[in-house]
């Protein structure tokens, strides 16, 4: 479905969403979108009725399941129902007695690691797969709970949310997103994402039918390590002739970029979303960027971080072979820049569709309240 014939549709249906009696619509003229939008008619500003039913959402989620994700992925599951409850049950804060955006009922999620293997380089240390997980939704628990023994969804192999099942949809996410850690530490965010978005949704695909032309996307990476995409997989070949040319694999990624994907092949991708789309794509980041430069993860001054001496890519000289971090936290773990994902992020952060977090906080709940608040504010059709 275009989006024009969308806007079509969402005239004939504006009693639902909003709108003015003659079919004028109040996002027409492409002011905001969300339940505070406005409009212009005659010269006049106006104020449409709010949308009434929110649009459906379809959430992926990048999680890293390399061995030092132990901590952000507990966090991350701890912290997931802040998510749920904030869309399923809207405040009213400027207590005009009606809540500030329509309750969501209907939410897909699907889980996908970071590890897509290393190709045909074996000897690679925790990295014994070529393939890895392939960027196939994850649908069997690898948690080591015991109340997670035997979880598995059958077919689809994603988690659906119909607004009635809020407890069990957490604790089915809370199964599939402890992933665990024995996943590939040469991580492949952006390339996951676009196999999960691509390749696996053609007919006769694992995730055929997951997105919908109606929904609001939201893409959502948690990891602590930048990615490593490769357009040549010798970039992980463990070889001592390639580590003398490349240096050690703990750094190589960062300075060998030649040997990547660019980072706009997964803007395109992402973007493209959005072009049969009634709503928004947003994407958004948990990962390694300094705490004081991401307070506010809605709103990030995207240069002076990329400029700061904490993002750039050096060497760790206390650890050699490893990255110097962007951020450290509690003596429990760091994270080195994450450069290429903030590169793909600020490019919806200009939009306003964009989030950025440090995977350094103490607490993931602040983080997972910013993702909820910037779905909020999208479950509205976007403006024409």
């Amino acid at each position: 479905m275009s989006r024009a014939l969308a806007f079509a549709l969402g005239l004939i249906l504006a009693a639902s969403c909003g709108g003015d009696d003659d079919g004028g619509g109040g996002d027409a003229d492409g002011g905001g979108g969300g339940p505070d939008a406005g409009g212009e008619r005659d010269g006049g500003v106006i104020d449409p009725e709010p949308c009434r039913v929110a649009l459906p959402v379809d959430l992926i989620w990048v999680v890293d399941n390399s061995n030092s994700m132990q901590e952000e992925q507990a966090q991350l599951v701890a912290n997931f129902p802040v998510l749920i409850e904030t869309l399923t049950n809207p405040p009213d804060r400027d207590g005009d007695g009606e809540p500030d955006f329509p309750p969501l009922d209907d939410l897909r999620a699907g889980i996908v690691t970071t590890d897509m293997g290393v190709g045909d380089n074996p000897g690679v240390i925790g990295c014994p797969s070529a393939t890895g997980d392939e960027g196939i939704f994850v649908s069997e628990s690898r948690s080591e709970a015991a109340e997670c023994a035997g979880f598995a969804l059958e077919e689809p192999s994603w988690l659906q949310f119909d607004g009635t099942n809020g407890e069990a949809f957490e604790s089915e996410f809370a199964c599939l997103a402890e992933l665990g850690t024995n996943g590939c530490g040469l991580e492949q965010q952006l390339e996951a994402s676009r196999e999960a978005l691509t390749t696996h949704r053609e007919a006769g695909g694992p995730h055929e039918g997951f997105l919908r032309s109606d929904s609001l996307v939201a893409v959502i990476f948690v990891t602590d390590e930048d990615d490593c995409s490769a357009a040549d997989e010798s970039i992980f070949d463990p070889s001592p002739a390639a580590t003398s040319e490349l240096g050690p694999l703990g750094t190589r990624c960062a300075f060998h970029p030649e040997l990547l994907h660019p980072t706009d092949r997964y803007v395109r991708t992402l973007k493209d979303l959005a072009l049969d789309r009634r709503g928004d794509v947003i994407v958004a980041a948990i990962t390694g960027v300094p705490r004081a430069l991401t307070e506010d993860p809605l709103d990030v001054d995207f240069e002076a971080l990329l400029a700061d001496e904490r993002m750039e890519y050096r060497e760790d000289e206390t650890r050699p072979g490893q990255l110097a971090p962007a951020c450290e936290f509690g003596g429990v773990g760091r994270a080195p820049p994450a450069r290429r994902l903030v590169e793909v992020v600020r490019e919806f952060a200009e939009t306003g569709d964009g989030l950025l977090a440090s995977i350094c906080e103490p607490d993931m709940r602040p983080a997972i309240a910013s993702i909820a608040e910037l779905v909020a504010a999208r479950l509205c059709d976007a403006p024409e």
